[in-house]
Protein backbone atom coordinates (compact mmCIF):
# COMPACT_ATOMS: atom_id res chain seq x y z
CA UNK A 1 0.00 0.00 0.00
CA UNK A 2 1.25 3.81 -0.82
CA UNK A 3 1.56 6.53 1.73
CA UNK A 4 -2.27 7.77 0.54
CA UNK A 5 -3.24 4.73 1.75
CA UNK A 6 -1.43 4.39 5.34
CA UNK A 7 -1.98 7.90 6.16
CA UNK A 8 -5.84 7.56 5.36
CA UNK A 9 -6.05 4.05 7.58
CA UNK A 10 -4.07 6.17 10.73
CA UNK A 11 -6.46 9.14 10.03
CA UNK A 12 -9.44 7.33 10.37
CA UNK A 13 -8.09 5.42 13.35
CA UNK A 14 -8.08 8.69 14.92
CA UNK A 15 -11.39 9.71 13.88
CA UNK A 16 -12.64 6.94 15.90
CA UNK A 17 -10.45 6.89 19.05
CA UNK A 18 -11.47 10.72 18.92
CA UNK A 19 -15.07 10.67 18.28
CA UNK A 20 -15.53 7.93 20.49
CA UNK A 21 -13.98 9.99 23.87
CA UNK A 22 -16.91 12.81 22.68
CA UNK A 23 -19.90 10.64 21.63
CA UNK A 24 -20.66 10.84 24.85
CA UNK A 25 -20.30 14.19 25.88
CA UNK A 26 -24.14 15.40 24.98
CA UNK A 27 -26.05 12.91 26.99
CA UNK A 28 -23.82 11.22 29.58
CA UNK A 29 -24.06 13.68 32.44
CA UNK A 30 -28.05 13.51 32.24
CA UNK A 31 -27.89 9.94 31.95
CA UNK A 32 -25.99 10.13 35.59
CA UNK A 33 -27.88 12.62 36.86
CA UNK A 34 -31.16 10.58 36.18
CA UNK A 35 -29.35 7.52 38.03
CA UNK A 36 -28.74 9.42 40.89
CA UNK A 37 -25.00 9.72 39.72
CA UNK A 38 -22.85 12.34 41.41
CA UNK A 39 -21.41 14.95 38.89
CA UNK A 40 -18.15 15.10 40.99
CA UNK A 41 -18.35 10.99 39.96
CA UNK A 42 -19.19 11.95 36.37
CA UNK A 43 -15.66 13.67 36.53
CA UNK A 44 -14.00 10.56 37.91
CA UNK A 45 -15.78 8.10 35.43
CA UNK A 46 -14.27 10.66 32.85
CA UNK A 47 -10.81 10.41 34.30
CA UNK A 48 -10.95 6.32 34.17
CA UNK A 49 -9.95 6.61 30.60
CA UNK A 50 -6.24 8.91 31.25
CA UNK A 51 -5.87 6.83 34.65
CA UNK A 52 -5.34 3.53 32.65
CA UNK A 53 -3.68 4.95 29.84
CA UNK A 54 -1.43 6.68 32.45
CA UNK A 55 0.13 3.01 33.99
CA UNK A 56 -0.41 1.26 30.31
CA UNK A 57 1.81 4.05 27.85
CA UNK A 58 4.69 3.43 29.73
CA UNK A 59 4.74 -0.07 28.78
CA UNK A 60 3.63 0.50 25.27
CA UNK A 61 7.32 2.21 24.01
CA UNK A 62 8.98 -1.01 24.76
CA UNK A 63 6.02 -3.06 23.38
CA UNK A 64 6.07 -1.68 20.42
CA UNK A 65 9.54 -2.48 19.40
CA UNK A 66 8.79 -6.30 20.09
CA UNK A 67 4.95 -6.50 18.40
CA UNK A 68 5.59 -3.45 15.55
CA UNK A 69 3.59 0.18 15.59
CA UNK A 70 1.21 -1.68 13.40
CA UNK A 71 -0.01 -4.13 15.90
CA UNK A 72 -0.61 -1.83 18.61
CA UNK A 73 -2.43 0.77 15.60
CA UNK A 74 -4.95 -2.12 15.35
CA UNK A 75 -5.25 -2.59 18.99
CA UNK A 76 -6.47 0.50 19.48
CA UNK A 77 -8.99 0.32 16.87
CA UNK A 78 -10.47 -3.14 17.79
CA UNK A 79 -10.38 -1.99 21.82
CA UNK A 80 -12.23 1.46 21.16
CA UNK A 81 -15.19 -0.52 19.01
CA UNK A 82 -15.21 -2.64 22.49
CA UNK A 83 -15.54 0.53 24.76
CA UNK A 84 -18.60 1.41 22.76
CA UNK A 85 -20.69 -1.84 22.64
CA UNK A 86 -20.08 -2.40 26.57
CA UNK A 87 -21.53 0.92 26.87
CA UNK A 88 -24.77 0.45 24.74
CA UNK A 89 -27.19 -0.59 27.27
CA UNK A 90 -27.07 1.94 29.58
CA UNK A 91 -30.14 3.47 29.79
CA UNK A 92 -32.08 0.00 30.71
CA UNK A 93 -29.44 -0.51 34.00
CA UNK A 94 -29.85 0.45 37.45
CA UNK A 95 -27.31 2.95 39.04
CA UNK A 96 -24.29 -0.05 40.16
CA UNK A 97 -24.52 -1.46 36.63
CA UNK A 98 -24.60 1.57 34.92
CA UNK A 99 -21.15 2.77 36.87
CA UNK A 100 -19.48 -0.70 36.69
CA UNK A 101 -20.21 -0.58 32.63
CA UNK A 102 -18.91 3.33 32.26
CA UNK A 103 -15.99 2.29 34.39
CA UNK A 104 -15.40 -0.63 32.03
CA UNK A 105 -15.66 1.22 28.67
CA UNK A 106 -13.62 4.05 30.11
CA UNK A 107 -10.59 1.49 30.49
CA UNK A 108 -10.99 -0.07 27.34
CA UNK A 109 -10.90 3.30 25.89
CA UNK A 110 -8.21 4.48 27.82
CA UNK A 111 -5.87 1.47 26.69
CA UNK A 112 -7.42 2.03 23.15
CA UNK A 113 -6.20 5.54 22.77
CA UNK A 114 -2.78 4.84 24.74
CA UNK A 115 -2.45 2.58 21.90
CA UNK A 116 -3.13 5.06 19.37
CA UNK A 117 -1.56 7.79 19.96
CA UNK A 118 1.98 6.01 21.39
CA UNK A 119 1.50 4.42 17.85
CA UNK A 120 0.54 7.02 15.84
CA UNK A 121 2.67 10.12 17.00
CA UNK A 122 5.67 7.75 17.02
CA UNK A 123 5.01 6.86 13.13
CA UNK A 124 4.51 10.37 12.22
CA UNK A 125 7.97 11.98 14.56
CA UNK A 126 10.34 8.91 13.04
CA UNK A 127 8.85 8.24 9.34
CA UNK A 128 8.42 12.09 8.22
CA UNK A 129 11.57 14.16 10.42
CA UNK A 130 11.39 17.05 7.78
CA UNK A 131 8.37 17.06 8.16
CA UNK A 132 6.99 16.75 11.85
CA UNK A 133 4.98 19.82 12.44
CA UNK A 134 2.87 19.69 8.81
CA UNK A 135 2.05 15.82 10.48
CA UNK A 136 1.76 16.81 13.80
CA UNK A 137 -1.04 19.51 12.19
CA UNK A 138 -2.46 16.95 10.05
CA UNK A 139 -2.78 14.71 13.04
CA UNK A 140 -4.20 17.07 15.18
CA UNK A 141 -6.82 18.23 12.33
CA UNK A 142 -8.38 14.49 12.23
CA UNK A 143 -8.10 14.55 16.35
CA UNK A 144 -10.49 17.87 15.42
CA UNK A 145 -12.57 16.10 13.13
CA UNK A 146 -13.29 13.16 15.61
CA UNK A 147 -13.99 15.32 18.29
CA UNK A 148 -16.46 17.43 16.53
CA UNK A 149 -17.97 14.21 14.98
CA UNK A 150 -18.82 12.69 18.13
CA UNK A 151 -21.28 15.44 19.59
CA UNK A 152 -23.00 15.21 16.15
CA UNK A 153 -23.05 11.33 16.65
CA UNK A 154 -24.74 11.67 19.74
CA UNK A 155 -27.26 13.40 18.51
CA UNK A 156 -28.25 10.72 16.50
CA UNK A 157 -29.69 9.00 19.74
CA UNK A 158 -32.95 11.10 19.09
CA UNK A 159 -33.80 9.09 15.90
CA UNK A 160 -32.28 5.61 17.09
CA UNK A 161 -31.99 5.73 20.99
CA UNK A 162 -28.31 5.29 22.82
CA UNK A 163 -27.83 1.85 22.92
CA UNK A 164 -28.41 1.95 19.04
CA UNK A 165 -26.05 5.03 18.26
CA UNK A 166 -23.06 3.09 20.48
CA UNK A 167 -24.12 -0.50 18.99
CA UNK A 168 -24.10 0.85 15.37
CA UNK A 169 -20.98 2.75 15.72
CA UNK A 170 -18.98 0.01 17.42
CA UNK A 171 -19.74 -2.52 15.22
CA UNK A 172 -18.41 0.05 11.82
CA UNK A 173 -14.94 0.63 13.74
CA UNK A 174 -14.30 -3.40 14.50
CA UNK A 175 -15.40 -3.50 10.59
CA UNK A 176 -13.07 -1.19 9.89
CA UNK A 177 -10.11 -3.05 12.06
CA UNK A 178 -8.92 -5.58 8.90
CA UNK A 179 -9.62 -3.21 6.80
CA UNK A 180 -7.01 -0.75 8.42
CA UNK A 181 -4.87 -3.52 8.72
CA UNK A 182 -4.22 -3.73 5.33
CA UNK A 183 -4.23 -0.63 4.01
CA UNK A 184 -1.12 0.27 6.86
CA UNK A 185 1.50 -2.53 4.66
CA UNK A 186 4.40 -1.72 6.41
CA UNK A 187 6.66 0.83 8.16
CA UNK A 188 10.44 1.48 8.21
CA UNK A 189 12.51 0.04 10.14
CA UNK A 190 13.55 2.50 13.46
CA UNK A 191 17.58 3.91 13.07
CA UNK A 192 18.80 3.27 17.26
CA UNK A 193 22.05 4.61 17.31
CA UNK A 194 22.27 3.65 21.02
CA UNK A 195 19.54 1.58 22.37
CA UNK A 196 21.03 1.97 26.40
CA UNK A 197 20.73 5.21 26.65
CA UNK A 198 19.15 6.12 30.17
CA UNK A 199 15.85 8.39 29.48
CA UNK A 200 15.01 9.64 33.04
CA UNK A 201 18.27 11.93 32.63
CA UNK A 202 16.78 13.52 29.61
CA UNK A 203 13.06 13.73 31.00
CA UNK A 204 14.30 16.03 33.67
CA UNK A 205 16.12 18.45 31.69
CA UNK A 206 14.44 21.80 32.59
CA UNK A 207 13.66 22.70 29.02
CA UNK A 208 12.47 19.43 28.60
CA UNK A 209 10.40 19.00 31.59
CA UNK A 210 8.53 22.17 31.83
CA UNK A 211 7.58 21.58 27.93
CA UNK A 212 6.06 18.02 29.10
CA UNK A 213 3.83 19.61 31.20
CA UNK A 214 1.94 21.41 28.57
CA UNK A 215 1.18 18.46 27.62
CA UNK A 216 -0.49 17.95 31.13
CA UNK A 217 -2.14 21.54 30.65
CA UNK A 218 -3.67 20.65 26.75
CA UNK A 219 -5.32 17.49 27.89
CA UNK A 220 -6.55 19.34 31.48
CA UNK A 221 -8.40 21.56 29.09
CA UNK A 222 -10.14 18.28 27.21
CA UNK A 223 -11.10 16.33 31.02
CA UNK A 224 -12.43 20.22 32.19
CA UNK A 225 -14.59 21.00 29.59
CA UNK A 226 -15.80 17.61 28.55
CA UNK A 227 -17.07 17.44 32.69
CA UNK A 228 -18.77 20.72 33.01
CA UNK A 229 -19.91 22.15 29.82
CA UNK A 230 -23.43 19.83 29.33
CA UNK A 231 -24.05 21.10 33.07
CA UNK A 232 -22.91 24.47 32.84
CA UNK A 233 -24.93 25.33 29.38
CA UNK A 234 -28.13 23.59 30.81
CA UNK A 235 -27.77 26.51 33.39
CA UNK A 236 -28.16 29.00 30.69
CA UNK A 237 -31.52 26.83 29.61
CA UNK A 238 -30.01 25.03 26.07
CA UNK A 239 -31.11 21.92 25.02
CA UNK A 240 -29.45 18.59 24.13
CA UNK A 241 -29.22 19.61 20.54
CA UNK A 242 -27.65 22.68 21.11
CA UNK A 243 -25.70 22.05 23.82
CA UNK A 244 -24.01 19.17 21.44
CA UNK A 245 -23.92 22.02 18.57
CA UNK A 246 -21.56 24.15 21.19
CA UNK A 247 -19.14 20.88 21.65
CA UNK A 248 -18.96 20.19 17.65
CA UNK A 249 -18.01 24.42 17.46
CA UNK A 250 -15.01 23.97 19.89
CA UNK A 251 -13.85 20.68 18.19
CA UNK A 252 -14.35 22.46 14.46
CA UNK A 253 -12.12 25.45 15.65
CA UNK A 254 -9.83 23.17 16.81
CA UNK A 255 -9.59 21.56 13.57
CA UNK A 256 -9.24 24.95 11.55
CA UNK A 257 -6.56 26.07 13.84
CA UNK A 258 -4.71 22.72 12.89
CA UNK A 259 -5.18 23.39 9.57
CA UNK A 260 -4.21 26.84 9.09
CA UNK A 261 -1.35 26.08 11.84
CA UNK A 262 -0.11 23.11 9.69
CA UNK A 263 0.41 24.88 6.67
CA UNK A 264 1.20 28.85 7.41
CA UNK A 265 3.16 28.50 10.89
CA UNK A 266 5.63 25.37 9.71
CA UNK A 267 8.79 27.69 10.15
CA UNK A 268 7.80 29.69 13.65
CA UNK A 269 9.89 30.32 16.98
CA UNK A 270 8.02 26.89 18.44
CA UNK A 271 8.52 28.38 22.32
CA UNK A 272 7.15 31.52 21.45
CA UNK A 273 3.60 30.19 20.13
CA UNK A 274 3.58 27.56 23.50
CA UNK A 275 3.42 30.96 25.33
CA UNK A 276 1.04 32.41 23.53
CA UNK A 277 -1.00 29.14 23.35
CA UNK A 278 -0.94 29.26 27.54
CA UNK A 279 -2.05 32.74 27.72
CA UNK A 280 -5.38 31.76 24.80
CA UNK A 281 -5.91 28.84 27.55
CA UNK A 282 -5.70 31.45 30.86
CA UNK A 283 -8.39 33.78 29.19
CA UNK A 284 -10.67 31.23 27.51
CA UNK A 285 -10.72 30.04 31.15
CA UNK A 286 -11.92 33.36 32.53
CA UNK A 287 -14.79 33.68 29.96
CA UNK A 288 -15.91 30.13 30.49
CA UNK A 289 -17.11 30.72 34.35
CA UNK A 290 -17.55 33.73 33.20
CA UNK A 291 -15.40 35.46 35.86
CA UNK A 292 -18.14 37.87 36.60
CA UNK A 293 -15.00 40.09 38.28
CA UNK A 294 -14.28 40.78 34.72
CA UNK A 295 -17.13 39.76 32.14
CA UNK A 296 -20.82 39.71 32.54
CA UNK A 297 -22.50 36.52 33.20
CA UNK A 298 -24.00 36.23 29.32
CA UNK A 299 -24.18 32.80 27.64
CA UNK A 300 -22.09 34.64 24.08
CA UNK A 301 -19.49 34.94 26.56
CA UNK A 302 -19.28 31.21 27.50
CA UNK A 303 -19.53 30.20 23.96
CA UNK A 304 -16.94 32.77 22.76
CA UNK A 305 -14.22 30.98 24.98
CA UNK A 306 -15.31 27.76 23.43
CA UNK A 307 -12.78 29.09 20.04
CA UNK A 308 -10.42 30.67 22.67
CA UNK A 309 -9.59 27.61 24.42
CA UNK A 310 -9.35 25.82 20.93
CA UNK A 311 -6.29 28.07 20.02
CA UNK A 312 -4.13 27.47 23.02
CA UNK A 313 -5.25 24.03 22.89
CA UNK A 314 -4.18 23.62 19.35
CA UNK A 315 -0.97 25.81 19.77
CA UNK A 316 0.16 23.90 23.13
CA UNK A 317 -0.26 20.42 20.80
CA UNK A 318 0.99 20.87 17.58
CA UNK A 319 4.45 22.97 18.71
CA UNK A 320 5.47 20.68 21.43
CA UNK A 321 7.14 18.30 20.40
CA UNK A 322 8.78 20.08 17.27
CA UNK A 323 10.60 22.06 19.97
CA UNK A 324 11.65 19.16 22.32
CA UNK A 325 13.59 17.73 19.45
CA UNK A 326 15.45 20.86 18.94
CA UNK A 327 16.23 21.52 22.06
CA UNK A 328 17.67 17.99 23.35
CA UNK A 329 19.81 18.25 20.23
CA UNK A 330 20.60 22.13 20.45
CA UNK A 331 20.14 23.01 24.36
CA UNK A 332 21.59 19.68 25.96
CA UNK A 333 23.90 18.22 22.76
CA UNK A 334 22.08 14.87 22.52
CA UNK A 335 22.66 13.08 18.81
CA UNK A 336 19.42 12.95 16.87
CA UNK A 337 18.18 9.57 17.05
CA UNK A 338 14.49 7.64 16.87
CA UNK A 339 14.64 6.04 19.87
CA UNK A 340 14.84 9.62 21.53
CA UNK A 341 11.77 10.80 19.49
CA UNK A 342 9.87 7.48 20.45
CA UNK A 343 11.26 8.64 24.39
CA UNK A 344 9.97 12.38 23.91
CA UNK A 345 6.57 10.70 22.72
CA UNK A 346 6.08 8.31 25.41
CA UNK A 347 6.76 10.52 28.02
CA UNK A 348 4.49 12.92 26.66
CA UNK A 349 2.03 10.89 26.49
CA UNK A 350 1.95 10.19 29.81
CA UNK A 351 2.12 13.66 31.00
CA UNK A 352 -1.18 14.46 28.92
CA UNK A 353 -2.71 11.37 30.33
CA UNK A 354 -1.96 13.59 33.84
CA UNK A 355 -3.39 16.35 32.62
CA UNK A 356 -6.84 14.21 31.30
CA UNK A 357 -6.78 12.75 35.11
CA UNK A 358 -6.97 15.73 37.19
CA UNK A 359 -8.95 17.49 34.50
CA UNK A 360 -12.24 15.65 34.97
CA UNK A 361 -11.53 15.22 38.94
CA UNK A 362 -10.85 18.59 39.03
CA UNK A 363 -14.09 19.84 37.36
CA UNK A 364 -16.47 17.41 39.24
CA UNK A 365 -15.35 17.97 42.36
CA UNK A 366 -14.87 22.15 42.44
CA UNK A 367 -17.50 22.48 40.45
CA UNK A 368 -19.72 20.52 42.78
CA UNK A 369 -18.95 22.42 46.07
CA UNK A 370 -17.57 26.02 44.88
CA UNK A 371 -19.65 26.38 41.46
CA UNK A 372 -18.59 26.73 37.95
CA UNK A 373 -17.89 29.93 37.63
CA UNK A 374 -14.82 29.23 41.10
CA UNK A 375 -14.05 26.36 39.44
CA UNK A 376 -12.99 28.66 36.28
CA UNK A 377 -11.35 31.51 37.70
CA UNK A 378 -9.05 28.96 39.73
CA UNK A 379 -8.33 27.19 36.64
CA UNK A 380 -7.52 30.56 34.64
CA UNK A 381 -5.27 31.51 38.06
CA UNK A 382 -3.36 28.22 37.83
CA UNK A 383 -2.75 28.44 33.94
CA UNK A 384 -1.88 32.03 34.55
CA UNK A 385 0.93 30.98 37.06
CA UNK A 386 2.44 28.24 35.17
CA UNK A 387 2.40 31.00 31.83
CA UNK A 388 5.34 32.66 34.40
CA UNK A 389 6.34 29.51 35.01
CA UNK A 390 7.20 28.55 31.70
CA UNK A 391 8.64 31.81 30.72
CA UNK A 392 10.93 31.49 33.65
CA UNK A 393 11.65 27.59 33.57
CA UNK A 394 11.80 27.35 29.86
CA UNK A 395 15.12 29.82 29.12
CA UNK A 396 13.06 32.07 27.04
CA UNK A 397 14.22 35.60 28.97
CA UNK A 398 17.77 33.97 29.15
CA UNK A 399 17.99 33.11 25.79
CA UNK A 400 16.74 36.42 24.74
CA UNK A 401 19.42 37.99 26.98
CA UNK A 402 21.98 36.37 25.35
CA UNK A 403 20.84 37.01 22.02
CA UNK A 404 20.87 40.45 22.50
CA UNK A 405 24.04 40.54 24.59
CA UNK A 406 25.35 38.96 20.80
CA UNK A 407 23.97 41.67 19.11
CA UNK A 408 25.56 44.74 21.34
CA UNK A 409 28.98 43.31 21.49
CA UNK A 410 29.48 43.57 17.70
CA UNK A 411 28.23 46.90 17.23
CA UNK A 412 30.67 48.27 20.13
CA UNK A 413 33.23 46.21 18.27
CA UNK A 414 32.19 48.54 15.24
CA UNK A 415 32.32 51.72 16.58
CA UNK A 416 35.65 50.87 18.36
CA UNK A 417 36.64 50.10 14.91
CA UNK A 418 35.43 53.43 13.80
CA UNK A 419 37.23 55.65 16.49
CA UNK A 420 40.66 53.74 15.69
CA UNK A 421 40.05 54.83 12.34
CA UNK A 422 40.04 58.07 12.93
CA UNK A 423 42.49 58.08 14.80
Amino acid sequence: MGQLAKQSALYGNLIFVCSSFTIIFPFYPGIADSKGIDLWLVGLIFSMNPIIKLFVTPFLGKLMFKVGRKTIVISSTVLTGLSMLVLGPIEYCDRTTVISISILSRLLSGVASACAFISITSIFVTDYPDKVVTMIGRMEAFIGIGYTLGPLIGMSMHGIKIVGTLVLFGSLILVFAPIAWKMLGTFRELKIANSKINSLPILFKPRIFFTMLMGTTYLFSYGFLGTILETHLKNFSLNTVYISLCFGLQSAFFLCTSIVTGIFLKNVNERVFLIIGLGFLAIGYSMLGPWTAIFPNKLWIVIFSLPIISIGQNFICIFNIPYMQKSIVIDYGYVRDDILDDYICSYLITFNSIGEVIGPIYAGFVSNFLGIEACCAIAFGATGFYFLAYVIGSGILWDLLKRRKAEIIPTQDVEDNNQSSKR
